[in-house]
C-alpha cells in the first residue's frame, strides 16, 4: 500500500510520542493531531508485520485511540498499550 513495507518502526516513533504525552509547548499534539494520526494508521494494520492473534487488539486500540473525548492522560495509556504491544510483537519475530 503506497510503498509500505509493513514495518513498525513508524508507529512506534508516533505511539512513543503520544504515550509521552508532553501537555503543551514543544513537541505537543492536539486532540484533534493524535485522533488524526489513529484513523490514517488504522487501515495501514493489515499490512503491519504483526501476529495475526495481536490484530484485533491493535485495531481496537487505535480506534478508540481516535474516538472524541478522551482525555490526553487516557490517550497516553493507550498508545503505551500499543508501543507494548509492538514490542511484544517484535520479540516473537526474534525468537
Amino acid at each position: 500500500m503506497f510503498g509500505f513495507d509493513g514495518d513498525t518502526k513508524g508507529f512506534k516513533e508516533i505511539m512513543a510520542r503520544i504515550a509521552a504525552n508532553p501537555g503543551e509547548g514543544m513537541g505537543a499534539l492536539t486532540h484533534k493531531e493524535v485522533r488524526a494520526y489513529a484513523r490514517c494508521m488504522l487501515p495501514l494494520v493489515t499490512f503491519l508485520k504483526i501476529k495475526v492473534s495481536f490484530e484485533p487488539e491493535f485495531k481496537t486500540l487505535l480506534a478508540a485511540l481516535s474516538a472524541g473525548r478522551i482525555a490526553h492522560y487516557d490517550r497516553s495509556f493507550i498508545a503505551a498499550k500499543i508501543l507494548k504491544l509492538l514490542e511484544e510483537n517484535d520479540s516473537l519475530w526474534r525468537e
